[in-house]
């Protein structure tokens, strides 16, 4: 990373500040905020250093939300919602935590040597693929084919963009900070633009003469070649060229107008409440990073420098008019709160965010590793779906992620079996085989009006088991709305999930389908992010802490699916 040495050492914060030009390693740290290598430093980086930490208002543990101090409902609560604040609605960033698919120690064994075939049905970005390639044991030496698929053609081309940084690089350092900026910072380096508008740029450009003379609505495929991996994207010809245009800042865009531009849809006033209440849910270090995120949009530690980030990321801004993510998005939400916490790291022990930067980098080198060490040909794809069988050949999958079009307001978990299930091998070819299904809103549907009146009561009750309840400030006191916010951590989502599949006829679906769904799974969690401990074990009001102030609800369901 741009604010690493190469011993992966974070720079002192006092680099590129006030005129400075500290190089040595960042080791003593502040209580919240920055690392230095020393107090000379500190003090000549103070005029910053006391704005982000003495002078921050939200590193002050008696913090309350704007709508509190003014005595005013908050807009979340009355009023016009401003639910679809950004119509753009754009997802480059996944809004639940990455899993590796394959977790082959606990189904076909470390050492699983057959090939393997993985489709990830409406991938989103890329996450759960990284997690998976990066936790494949050593002794694992299968081929592999890995189909990503998204209805969307930008987040299927900052894909590719993505896997081509990974493949073209041979230093794994390199090629992790150009995927972490690509992917998750608003504004990149010039060494990085250089790579986008060069070796990006130029296999991008040879497929674009190649269809100058086609109809817009061509598709066309093309593989490249690295060695013993391989890439194919296949795209339709408008989309080859909105793809060559991502790589280039669009004309006319400063620096200075793409983040206006940013922050009036990131620190827009009209949602202050909505930030309010999320960052009242978190701890003061939290909040203040994730501000800090916002203010500047690039994913460094809270201290570290960011001078060097001085070109409007060109596969996000991809206008002079518009930001294309809704306001809450967030790169933590791809990621395990609970493991950003604790990851070993030289970023301080308050900054989320720089400790995420560290994740990240620890778990893409791993991927980069796996990639310069393994067979593997993937396959980018562009279509709805339920067309997937049209597009994957003769190939059949060992693992299957559809992400949560099994939802009932998109596919719904009928038709996911019924398009994707044949694309599943059989126990026969292999007994692992699964389908991996993801509910978001299963428990929200069930738990309707009449639901909620029943477990009101119950619900808070056991809230405060887990906080600290404390007497009201005034009407719209930030603790009770909170505290309200957190009884679907603590809701029977047993319960509320048996009474969707009965409204779902999910029995009738394993008849239909010759399909069943595993009662013990074998790769992640049936509940992963529900509060695991009860109130009265030790860490348990941490571990509720921690889900509250992460912006998950708990009621996050997976299903496995295999053959029968």
């Amino acid at each position: 990373m741009a604010t690493m040495l190469l011993d992966g050492s974070l720079i002192c914060a006092n680099s590129g500040h006030d005129g400075s030009t500290c190089t040595q390693a960042g080791k003593f740290e502040c209580n919240y905020c920055h690392l230095y290598c020393g107090k000379n430093c500190q003090k000549a980086h103070w005029k910053t250093h006391i704005r982000d930490c003495r002078k921050n208002p939200l590193l002050d543990p008696n913090w309350r939300p704007a709508w509190e101090t003014e005595n005013r409902e908050p807009a979340f609560m009355g009023g016009p919602r401003l639910q679809h604040f950004n119509f753009k609605k754009k997802y480059p960033w996944g809004n639940m935590p990455a899993f590796d698919v394959l977790n082959l120690a606990g189904n076909e064994g470390a050492n699983y040597n057959r090939d393997l075939n993985l489709l990830f049905a409406a991938s989103g970005d890329i996450r759960n693929c990284v997690m998976t390639l990066a936790s494949i044991p050593d002794g694992c030496k299968s081929h592999m084919k890995v189909f990503l698929n998204d209805r969307d053609a930008d987040v299927v081309g900052r894909n590719a963009i993505i896997l081509l940084l990974a493949l073209i690089e041979d230093d794994a350092n390199v090629a992790a900070d150009n995927i972490i900026h690509l992917w998750y910072s608003s504004f990149i380096s010039q060494s990085l633009y250089d790579t986008l508008n060069g070796k990006i740029r130029q296999l991008v450009q040879e497929v674009c003469k190649k269809i100058e003379g086609k109809a817009s609505g061509t598709v066309l495929g093309k593989t490249w070649t690295f060695g013993s991996r391989s890439l194919r994207l296949v795209l339709a010809k408008n989309q080859w060229l909105e793809l060559l245009a991502s790589l280039e800042v669009p004309r006319g865009l400063t620096a200075e107008r793409a983040q206006d531009i940013r922050r009036s849809v990131a620190l827009a006033p009209e949602r202050v409440d909505f930030r309010h209440r999320r960052y009242f849910a978190q701890p003061p270090g939290g909040r203040a990073s994730a501000e800090k995120f916002r203010e500047h949009g690039i994913l460094v530690p809270f201290g570290a420098p960011r001078n060097s980030f001085t070109i409007p990321n060109p596969t996000l801004f991809r206008d002079t008019e518009s930001w294309p993510l809704k306001d809450d998005a967030d790169p933590i939400n791809g990621y395990r709160l609970d493991k950003i916490k604790v990851f070993p790291c030289d970023a301080p022990a308050n900054d989320l965010y720089g400790k995420l930067s560290f994740l990240l980098k620890d778990l893409i080198t791993r991927f980069h590793r796996r990639l310069q060490n393994s067979n593997i040909q993937f396959h980018l794809l562009n279509v709805n779906a339920q067309d997937l069988q049209n597009y994957t050949g003769q190939v059949m999958f060992d693992r299957i992620e559809v992400a949560n079009i099994t939802d009932a307001g998109y596919l719904g978990m009928g038709q996911t079996l019924l398009y994707m299930g044949p694309l599943l091998k059989q126990p026969s070819d292999n007994r692992h085989a699964t389908l991996v299904a993801l509910f978001l809103n299963a428990v929200d549907e069930i738990f309707d009006d009449s639901e909620k009146r029943k477990a009101i009561s119950r619900d808070i009750q056991e809230v405060w088991k887990y906080m600290d309840p404390k007497p009201p400030t005034g009407p719209y006191d930030a603790g009770i709305i909170v505290s309200d916010i957190a009884t679907q951590q603590v809701r029977d989502v047993d319960k509320y999930f048996d009474m969707y599949m009965k409204l779902h006829h999910f029995d009738m679906l394993c008849e239909l389908s010759g399909m069943e769904f595993k009662r013990k799974p074998t790769i992640i969690e049936a509940w992963p992010l529900k509060v695991k401990k009860r109130p009265h074990q030790k860490g348990a009001k941490e571990e509720f802490a921690t889900l509250l102030s992460s912006g998950d609800s708990g009621c996050e369901r997976y299903m496995e699916w295999r053959f029968k």
